[in-house]
Formats: C-alpha cells, sequence, structure tokens
C-alpha cells in the first residue's frame, strides 16, 4: 500500500503555499518513484518544518550600521563592510544546491520568477535563488543567471539572495517617479529602497533592510542570513508591494525621502510580516470598541491621555509657541526678600547693641554678610520651593514651555522632514566589554533601528580612552567587537610617565611635556611610546580631552576626504555627484588610512568615525528609549535656537545593594527638582550626557587652546567641562533644554561604593571652585574671580536662574566649611560665651534648622510634588523619604571633609586627579572593603581622632574656667552638640556606608 509522507499542520506562509499548490498537478513522490527523489522530498520537508518560525531579522545588537552618502560634502557618513555572513550548513544534508533548487520551485509556484514585460537584460535569467556554499561561492537556480545579476549577490555577500518579479512587482515599479528613493507604508512607516541599477547594489544594503526595488531591471532583490527564513521575507515584501497597490495614494505622497540628503541609500529595516498594512489583512471588530481611525475619536483620546496638547496644526508653520514660565522668578524673589531680610535683621541687632553701648568694633561683622547671605540662599530657595510643592499646581511641568518639554512633539507635523544623520559619541575607559558596553551597545542599536524605520540615519562613534592602557587580549576584544558590529572608534595614547623624583612636594608645579620623561629608543607598545614622545592626556578629569581627541581626528578624517574628493573629480573630468558608492568607499578608506599613517601609531581608528548634524552623548552605562532619536532629531529641527536637548534620566541599577539603593533615591531627587524648577521657568541644566548636542552650535564655539595650538571644543582646563560648554553656548545666544516626556527612559549608572560617590563630590566642589576662584598663586596677576564667572555674571542668561546657580556653586562651600565652622563656633561658645555679640548665630541653631527644613519640611513638601506629578503616591514617596533619611544625614554629614580637600587642592594648585566613576562592582569582602577603607578615609579618621581628643581634653583635662562640659547653667551643650555630630558623621560615613 503506498504511503504518503506526513506532512505538518499548515500554518501562516505554508498554509498560503498549500492553497496555491492546489492549482498544479504535482504529487508527492510514490514508493514507485527513484529512491533519490524520496530522498530530496525528505530532506527538503526537514528544512522546511522551522521556516514559519524563523526570525526574520539579526539581532539588533549583531547588526552593524553604515551609511551611505550622495553628496559629497564634509560630513558624510560612510559605510564599511565589517563581516560576511556564514555560508549555509550543509551538515545535515540539505547541500547548497539542493537548497537552491528547492527554493526556485517554490518561488516559480509562487509566480516570483515571471520575466519582466521590458527586456532588461541582454541575456541570461533575470530571476534567480543564489544560495551560498561553504567556500564562499554562490550557488545558483537556474545556473544561466545574468552576469550583472550575479555580481549584484555577490556584493551582497549574503546567505541566501532571491530575485523576484512578479506581476505585482511590475505594476508597483510602474508608479515609481524617477527621482524617487523609496516606497513608504504609511501606517507602518516601513520603506523599501528604489537603486537605480544592479550596479549600485552594495554591501551596506545588508545593513538597513531585507529587500531593495532596482528600477532598471525592474526586479525586487530579497536576501537574509537564513535560507529557512528567504520565503517568509519574500512574503511579508510581496504583502507590503500590494498594499501599496490597494492604496496608490500612498505612492504618490511620497515625495522626499524623510532623512538626511547625506545619504543615497534609504537605511531602513526590513519588512516585518507582523506591520501589513490595513488594506491586505483582515480587520476583526469587537463590538463596543471604539473605531481608532476616526478623527473625533482620536481627538478625544488624545485630549484625555494629556497629549493633545499641541494638536492645534499639522504644519510646521503652526508649531505652538512655547510660553516662558514665570513661577521660578516668583520664588526667587521670594527667597531673595528673606535674604535681605534675614541680614537686615542682623545689621538692626549691630545698630541697637551700638545705641546702647557706643561699640564700633562690632561693625567688623558686616564683612560676615556676603559669605552667609551666599551660603543662606540655598537654603531659603528650598524653603520657598516647599512651600509652592506643597500648595500650589503643578500645571507648568506637565506642559511644553520655553526651557521645558514635558509632551513629545508630533510626528504628523513632519511628514516631509528629512531626518538628519545622527553620531552617537561616548567615551569609554576600562570598564568591562561584557558587562558595560556591550549591553550599552544594544540598547544603542535598538534606538538606530527604530530611527532608520523612520528614514533617519545613525551611527555609533566610540572615543575608547582605554584601548591603549588595557591589556593587548582585551583591547583586541574592544577592536574586534566594534568592527563586527559597524561601530567606529578612536583611541589615543595613554598619559606619559614621568621618572620618579625623591623629594617630590604638592606645590612643586609640573614640569614640561620634555623634562623627565621615561626614555625608550625603540617603543613597542603604546606606553613606551608615550613616554618616548611625552603625549599627555590633559585635564584632571580626562573625558573632555578624550572627545576633544576624536572629534579633532574625525575633523582631520573630513578634511582629507574632501582633499581627495577634489582630486579624484579633477583627475576623472566629472562631478562630484558623478561618484559611485564603491568610489566614496575607498576614498574614505584612504582618507582614514593617510590620517592614521599621519599620527605615526600615536591613534588608533577604524570604522564610522565621521560626525551628522547632531550629536547624542551618552555615557559607557547607559540605556536610551526605542524612540528617543527619533523625537531628539524633530525637536531640534522645530526649535533651531536649541543648542543642547537635556533628557532627564533615571536610573539603571546593577548591584541594588543599600549604598546603590540609597544613591539611587537620592538621584531621583534630584532629577525631579531639577524637572520641577525647569518646568516652572528655569534655566535647564547640561549634566555631560544624555543629550543632544547640535553640531554646528559645537562648532561656533569651537577655540584654540594656546597651550598647544590644538582646536577644541570642549574645555579639558576644567573639571566641570559641561557646565562650561553650556555657558558658552547660552552666551552665545542659543539655549539649553530640558526634555522629560520620556518618563526616565534614559537610564545611566550610579556610584556602587561610598568612595565612589565621595569621589564624585570631590569632583564637583573642585569643578565649582574652578569656576568661580583663580587659584591663589594667580591672584596677583589675574585677580580672585576667574574670567569665566564675569563673563556669566554679565551674560544673557536670565537673572533668577543666576541666582539659583550661585545657590548651587556655593552650597559645595557651605559642606565643605561644615567641618571647620563647627569647630570654631565649639571654641567660641565654650570658651567665650559672653563675648560673643547677639548678631552671632550659634551652630546649634543653624543645625536644627537644616533638621526642619531639609529633613521635615522638605521631605514632607517633594512628596506632595512627586505625588502631583505622578510618579507615586504621597504616602508612598513620604515613606521612602523616612526610610532613606538616616542615609541621608550621614553622608552628607561626613563629606564636609572631602569638599574642603578638593576645595583647597585647587586653591593651592596641588595635583589631584579622578578616574571614572567604577560601573561594575569588583571584589567585594569585609577585609577588601577595610583595606580600602583604610586606604581612602585614613586621614579623615585622623583629623576625627584629633578633635575628638581635643573635646575630651577640653571636657576633663582642661584648668578651671577653660573648660567646655555640660552643666546645668552651661552653654557648652549646644557647642559640642554640632560639633560631636560632624566627628560622628565623618568618622562612620565609611563604616556605615562602606560595607555592605
Amino acid at each position: 500500500m503506498d504511503s504518503k509522507p506526513q506532512e505538518p499542520a499548515p500554518s501562516g506562509l505554508e498554509e498560503r503555499n498549500s492553497i496555491q499548490l492546489q492549482r498544479f498537478d504535482f504529487s508527492t513522490p510514490t514508493d514507485d518513484e527513484p529512491s533519490k527523489n524520496r530522498e530530496y522530498a525528505s530532506s527538503l520537508s526537514r528544512a522546511m518544518q522551522n521556516w514559519d518560525h524563523a526570525q526574520l531579522s539579526r539581532p539588533h545588537s549583531l547588526m552593524p550600521r553604515q551609511y551611505r552618502s550622495s553628496e559629497h560634502g564634509p560630513n558624510r557618513p560612510v559605510s564599511h563592510r565589517s563581516s560576511a555572513p556564514s555560508p549555509t550548513n550543509s551538515s545535515d544534508g540539505e547541500s547548497p544546491a539542493m537548497m537552491a533548487k528547492y527554493i526556485s520551485q517554490r518561488a516559480i509556484l509562487l509566480r516570483w520568477f515571471e520575466a519582466p514585460d521590458e527586456k532588461s537584460f541582454a541575456h541570461g535569467s533575470p530571476t534567480c535563488v543564489a544560495v551560498k556554499a561553504a567556500d564562499a561561492e554562490h550557488v545558483f537556480e537556474p545556473a544561466d543567471v545574468n552576469p550583472a545579476l550575479a555580481n549584484a549577490i555577490r556584493r551582497l555577500d549574503e546567505c541566501v539572495v532571491l530575485a523576484m518579479s512578479s506581476q505585482i512587482t511590475a505594476s508597483v515599479i510602474v508608479l515609481i517617479t524617477p527621482q524617487q528613493k523609496s516606497l513608504t507604508v504609511d501606517e507602518t512607516g516601513a520603506r523599501l529602497p528604489i537603486i537605480a541599477s544592479l550596479e549600485d547594489v552594495g554591501s551596506a544594503l545588508v545593513y538597513a533592510t531585507r529587500a531593495c526595488i532596482v528600477r532598471k531591471e525592474r526586479i525586487v532583490l530579497i536576501w537574509s542570513d537564513d535560507p529557512g527564513a528567504i520565503m517568509t521575507v519574500g512574503n511579508a515584501v510581496e504583502k507590503q508591494l500590494l498594499g501599496l497597490l490597494f492604496n496608490s495614494r500612498q505612492l504618490s505622497n511620497v515625495t522626499t525621502p524623510r532623512m538626511s540628503a547625506r545619504s543615497s541609500l534609504r537605511h531602513q529595516s526590513y519588512f516585518d510580516i507582523s506591520k501589513m498594512p490595513m488594506s491586505t489583512t483582515t480587520e476583526i471588530t469587537v463590538r463596543g470598541a471604539l473605531d481608532e481611525k476616526n478623527e473625533v475619536y482620536i481627538k478625544a483620546v488624545a485630549l484625555e491621555e494629556g497629549t493633545g496638547e499641541d494638536d492645534d496644526g499639522d504644519l510646521e508653520a503652526d508649531l505652538p509657541v512655547r510660553p516662558t514660565a514665570r513661577v521660578h522668578s516668583i520664588k526667587v524673589s521670594l527667597a531673595i526678600m528673606l535674604v535681605i531680610l534675614t541680614q537686615i535683621l542682623g545689621v538692626s541687632k549691630l545698630l541697637n547693641e551700638y545705641t546702647w553701648d557706643g561699640g564700633y568694633w562690632r561693625f567688623a561683622l558686616v564683612v560676615t554678610i556676603p559669605p552667609l547671605a551666599m551660603f543662606s540662599l540655598f537654603f531659603f530657595i528650598i524653603l520657598v520651593n516647599s512651600v509652592f510643592q506643597l500648595l500650589l499646581p503643578l500645571g507648568n511641568c506637565l506642559k511644553n514651555t520655553k526651557y521645558h518639554s514635558a509632551i513629545k512633539p508630533k510626528l504628523s507635523r513632519h511628514r516631509n522632514y528629512e531626518l538628519p544623520h545622527i553620531t552617537i559619541q561616548m567615551p569609554v575607559y576600562k570598564e568591562g566589554l561584557k558587562g558595560v558596553i556591550v549591553p550599552t551597545i544594544i540598547s544603542l542599536m535598538a534606538a538606530i533601528q527604530h530611527y532608520e524605520e523612520q528614514g533617519g540615519t545613525a551611527s555609533v562613534f566610540v572615543n575608547d580612552d582605554g584601548m591603549q592602557v588595557v591589556e593587548q587580549e582585551v583591547a583586541k576584544a574592544r577592536s574586534q567587537y566594534y568592527r563586527e558590529h559597524g561601530i567606529g572608534y578612536t583611541a589615543r595614547l595613554p598619559n606619559r610617565k614621568l621618572c620618579p623624583k625623591k623629594g617630590g612636594s604638592w606645590f612643586r608645579k609640573s614640569k614640561s611635556a620634555t623634562e623627565d620623561i621615561v626614555e625608550d629608543n625603540d617603543p613597542s607598545t603604546p606606553q613606551e611610546l608615550s613616554n618616548k614622545i611625552g603625549f599627555e592626556r590633559k585635564g584632571k578629569f580626562k573625558k573632555a580631552s578624550n572627545m576633544n581627541y576624536g572629534l579633532a581626528f574625525s575633523n582631520r578624517v573630513e578634511d582629507e576626504l574632501h582633499r581627495l574628493t577634489q582630486l579624484e573629480v579633477a583627475k576623472r573630468g566629472i562631478n562630484a555627484e558623478d561618484l559611485t558608492v564603491g568610489d566614496d568607499d575607498e576614498l574614505y578608506e584612504q582618507a582614514l588610512h593617510n590620517m592614521l599613517v599621519a599620527d605615526e601609531g600615536r591613534t588608533w581608528a577604524e570604522g564610522n568615525i565621521r560626525i551628522g548634524e547632531l550629536i547624542l552623548i551618552v555615557d559607557c552605562d547607559t540605556r536610551v528609549p526605542v524612540d528617543c532619536l527619533l523625537y531628539g532629531a524633530l525637536e531640534m529641527h522645530e526649535s533651531p535656537e536649541v543648542a543642547i536637548l537635556q533628557h532627564g534620566s533615571g536610573v539603571m541599577q546593577v548591584v541594588h545593594n543599600m549604598f546603590e539603593n540609597g544613591i539611587t533615591f537620592f538621584t531621583n531627587i534630584v532629577y525631579t527638582s531639577i524637572k520641577y524648577g525647569v518646568g516652572t521657568g528655569d534655566v535647564a541644566p547640561f549634566v555631560g550626557h544624555n543629550a543632544f548636542l547640535r553640531w554646528k552650535a559645537l562648532q561656533s564655539i569651537e577655540f584654540v587652546d594656546p597651550s598647544d595650538g590644538q582646536t577644541k571644543w570642549w574645555s579639558d582646563a576644567h573639571v566641570s567641562e559641561d557646565f562650561d560648554i553650556s555657558l558658552r553656548l547660552q552666551m552665545h545666544g542659543m539655549m539649553v533644554r530640558l526634555a522629560t516626556y520620556h518618563n526616565g527612559g534614559f537610564k545611566e549608572g550610579v556610584s556602587l561604593t561610598v568612595y565612589d560617590e565621595v569621589t564624585r563630590w570631590e569632583k564637583y566642589a573642585y569643578g565649582c571652585n574652578e569656576l568661580v576662584f583663580n587659584p591663589f598663586y594667580q591672584w596677583i596677576y589675574k585677580g580672585p574671580v576667574t574670567r569665566l564667572f564675569l563673563r556669566f555674571l554679565w551674560s544673557n542668561i536670565p537673572v533668577t536662574s543666576k541666582i539659583t546657580i550661585l545657590a548651587y556653586i556655593f552650597t559645595y562651600y557651605a559642606l565643605a566649611s561644615g567641618m571647620l565652622l563647627t569647630a570654631i563656633n565649639y571654641i567660641i561658645i565654650g570658651l567665650f560665651p559672653d563675648d560673643i555679640d547677639h548678631l552671632y548665630l550659634p551652630s546649634w541653631g543653624i543645625w536644627v534648622s537644616l533638621v526642619v527644613v531639609f529633613n521635615g519640611f522638605a521631605s514632607v513638601a517633594f512628596s506632595m510634588l512627586r505625588h502631583q506629578m505622578k510618579e507615586e503616591t504621597f504616602w508612598k514617596a513620604l515613606l521612602h523619604a523616612i526610610k532613606w533619611l538616616p542615609f541621608l544625614i550621614l553622608f552628607f554629614g561626613g563629606i564636609s571633609l572631602n569638599c574642603a580637600k578638593a576645595l583647597l587642592c585647587h586653591a593651592f594648585s596641588i595635583n589631584i586627579e579622578w578616574a571614572s566613576t567604577a560601573k561594575e562592582m569588583g571584589p567585594t569582602g569585609f577585609y577588601i572593603g577595610l583595606d580600602k577603607m583604610v586606604q581612602s578615609f585614613k586621614y579623615t579618621w585622623l583629623i576625627c581622632l584629633l578633635l575628638s581628643g581635643v573635646m575630651i581634653y577640653f571636657a576633663v583635662g582642661a584648668p578651671w574656667g577653660w573648660t567646655i562640659a555640660p552643666g546645668p547653667h552651661s552653654t557648652a551643650t549646644i557647642a559640642i552638640i554640632p560639633l560631636a555630630i560632624q566627628i560622628c558623621s565623618a568618622f562612620f560615613l565609611p563604616l556605615g556606608l562602606g560595607l555592605n
């Protein structure tokens, strides 16, 4: 009895194919037929079992991103083929020839191999299937394929390629206009690139799409890195084309491509079968459901969900005007009034006392008014903010204003906007490849893929400051990872190492780059080369100089590329537009090679390092929203006056220990407070990452550093390079804006240990003093105040925002002076209680005020703020605030000496440098933590022990009349408690928070 092979249940594509097969007399082989036919059918059946489940795309984390250009200007992104796909695996018996024959049979049954109406090929088959064999050569079916088509398939270098020509493709190609670059499905935003001819088909296509239309030869090329998925991809493309035919209006609406004119290729993702246009699918209607296509329902739902804020017009000319919020000005004005009032009350006390005894000496205390006013400014701003947060609504914080974007740009306003190329710049040091860099790249690639689906292009540009520092094996792994995934990078030499000197001093000036350098006549490592030539990485914190180096090298490559392009055009007697894609690749590679040779090993670079119209700066431990590139580009287009679009950030936790949880809570407080301040009218800050920067804006403020003659954009002479560049941009008439519509979708890592967080605050304190005051030795010829700070005071930044910034800066001086002023207060109140003037406010009163306002009233107000911003319910937010109150008291009470150290190091020109914050948890354990604790806090403990000894001496060992001990009639209690709190906080900070 004849038996037929069991077939899997039809589903998806197989079900559709079975319907097509019923039209033909295609019987299954029987036992009477040759055995080789049975084996053939059996092997093909096995090969098709998993085709319906085949994934249509490569993982976005593994898909390199490269870009082409049709315009030959200085900012064209360039594509570079990184690696070829693997050949077809034939271990299971399915040879490439057999696979190609089977796919060809299926394509014939589906009528995908119909010859074009017009004779576009001189000879050879215009359609075919090509499967890559183990020797990297393609097997064609039919074998007599046209040579031009075969060469194009070889350039694609994919595992399987199918050249399709059917009645559907012919009908679509007829509707294509001569200048059209792509087809677009409005419902999904999917795009299908249109290539002029087979000669223009290149390897860069495989990174952007799964198919393309070839206009001249009137065929559609479809490819995949999995032979088992090629039929599914072809079916999806055919459905997309069929949907376009059913709605020809979509073809007529596609005029100007929505992407940067720098790209000659529509870098769009493949067509997902799950994203078919509605015209080709059966719409299931549920009783009682809304018709979401109805305009009446669309507007109503938008208003209910709060997304209808800026829906008044659909054209760019109808963009709503962004008002300037005035609430912040009112708050700061009230705070200033309170500061002035308190100082006037103090002066009135002096005048009253003068009328009683006529003593002039007390008026010397007037000199303390300016520092006290600056120290108290932040306190009163917090007090007024708390009242406003507790009692007033927060409508402005949920709307778009001049400095704040709470609502995303409306996509319908920008149907014809050419999305620009975005360069994602990411500085890297010694962070782990697997644990830190790779997860960030995966997140970035997902955003790039979404941006490409909308018509834009983007690339990742890594400034790797650790590649020439880490071990050779690690450096090789990094470069290979960047190469495989189409990531451009630059890496510079490590900092030179000087010969050790005996008897060195902290106050000794650094020698020049040519003095005391370790000599090596035959440098074989980057460090030896750096020592030989005296290479210096400038800056206390190397991030700014790292990014400057990468941008400068990219500019040099652009200049060399422009020079080579002009020479090639003149040599061949053609215009720049006549250069082919291959010419463009070769010129870029030559330009990059020339610059690497010119640097004589100082620079390592590879891939696409060209800069787009916009730059997104991220840290290497960042997660980004999938749609961030799209909305960032649209908002920068809507507001050309915006130079920096800073995004609000959430926290990406790594280890979830007690310290990271506490710092996460505090970081969320900071970002929520920033959102509230900017939403009420304050100028947006720039924090140095998770921000879009306009490249032209950066170029407008570039400067030549007189110390080395290099063109720079970021100031490597300042620790707070983000504040410096933000200030320079605003002084040039541009502005910084905060965007919070991603609701914490941007996530950044926080400090994992108390040591990293203390270092961070030291850097902040150093940076603030660096912005305001010159080092002491420069006061003679430069004066006390820096030129940058004077420019800030006289800039066009709103006055109330200047006051807020001043309050923030002087907060570090208040923190740094806490231990010193409390020790002085201990002596004054303890030994001379009857001699001090009534103007003097003891530390006890200040400490109680801080506890009540910052930890009490402000906590309640902030909980109400989070409730009104829909982040948490009021009681839950209040419980969180109470939970972390001891943590914050201990931390901020214990960093006074560390902030003071940073301020003194800058004031006395003492060398101090910081490495990047650790992104991964290192070795842990009690003894490991104890060793690091001793190394980091030994001087802090020494000072605490000395002060404790002084307090014990004055309490029990000092002569009569010089004791400072509590008693029924003694004021020593209010002198002892503040200093005891300071000493305990500083001493127990590492013990309480350092041993997780």
